[in-house]
């Protein structure tokens, strides 16, 4: 999903608050200074360029973020230990889903009731 910088930090934000109330059983917490120094940079193009330090900051972050929820999502995924079973009574879909048009993504995933591809709107 493309995100805006503030919805990112805001995401940042609400990752921290939902840490706080689950314990934190995947340790993510451990990503929250890379996160919020992604976060924090100024996406104006008119910003004064950063240091050859920042920009080695920033790519550091971003590598130690990614590796972080690849090994959230091969540990931590519920959807790789489960085996999708077909639904019984699946709907058919007969248009397109907006979200995924307008935007590039789908927030509800799986659960949608629209199509995503045009394979699945044939179905």
């Amino acid at each position: 999903q493309l995100q805006s910088p503030e919805s990112f930090a805001k995401s940042v934000q609400e990752l921290t608050i939902v840490l706080q109330r689950t314990g934190d059983p995947a340790n993510l917490n451990r990503l929250r200074p890379q996160l919020e120094l992604l976060a924090n940079i100024d996406p104006n193009p008119d910003a004064a360029s950063p240091t050859w330090e920042q920009l080695e900051n920033a790519m550091v972050a971003v590598k130690t973020v990614v590796h972080g929820l690849v090994d959230f999502i091969q540990n931590y995924s519920r959807k790789g230990h489960e085996t999708p079973q077909p639904q019984p009574n699946s709907k058919y879909k007969t248009s397109m889903c907006r979200d995924l048009r307008q935007q590039g993504g789908c927030p509800r995933g799986t659960n949608c009731t629209f199509a995503h591809s045009q394979e699945e709107l044939e179905k």
